[in-house]
Order: C-alpha cells, then structure tokens, then sequence
C-alpha cells in the first residue's frame, strides 16, 4: 500500500511540474507557411522590385539630388558601387543610417534575404 501511494504521489508531482504548450501554426512552422522565394535570384527581377518599393522615393535617377543625398540606386552600377551600404542600411546595423528613412522598422524580411543573397553570389547584373 505505501508502494501504491509513493507512486500517485509522484505521478501528481510530475503532472503538476509539466505544463501546457500551446502555439499557432505560423509560430511553429514559419519557414513552411511563408512564402518567400528565393529562388532564381538576378538583379532585375528581384532585387530592382525591392528597390522600386522601398528606395526609389528617395534614391531614383530624378530626385536623389534634392531628397536622397545624391545617392542613386536605379542603375546596376549604381547600386553595386554602394551595396555594402545599402545592406547595412536596410538592415540597421550600428554605423548605418536605418533605411527606408520614413520606415520605423526594417523593410521585409524576405526582402533583405532576397538582397544579402544576391549580394553574396556577387551581386551580378543579370
């Protein structure tokens, strides 16, 4: 009978000790509901849409004289002359002035991928 008791009492202790976990499905499986494609990477289909959306404003051929400090990003060569710039930028890192300027946060996480990917095959002009 002691046996009997040593053992619902050790069977109550480790149920009181585990807890409960529970969590949606984005939390759990992010990277399999995300939509992120970063397959076929090339400047002019990828990396120039992220651009267009978040630096043109302020970085295209026309303004960046008046708004964007001079700094083009619109031209193949334009952008790698300043890619390690525009990374950190984008990516708020320490040293960097956080881009886009009217942004609080970062750009899309998928969109910096998309970018440090591009970079780090040699960011080519294709």
């Amino acid at each position: 009978m002691k046996n009997t008791g040593c053992f619902f009492v050790l069977i109550l202790i480790i149920i009181g000790f585990s807890k409960c976990y529970y969590n949606n499905e984005e939390t759990l499986y992010a990277d399999l509901t995300n939509s992120c494609d970063t397959t076929n990477i090339t400047f002019k289909a990828k990396v120039v849409p992220v651009l267009k959306e978040h630096c043109y404003k302020c970085h295209s051929n026309a303004v960046a004289a008046d708004n964007g400090a001079g700094i083009r990003l619109e031209d193949y060569v334009d952008v790698k002359l300043r890619l390690n710039r525009v990374y950190g930028a984008i990516t708020h890192q320490d040293n960097f002035l956080p881009m886009p300027k009217d942004m609080t946060t970062k750009i899309d996480t998928c969109q910096i991928k998309i970018i440090r990917i591009w970079m780090e095959a040699g960011g080519l002009d294709n």
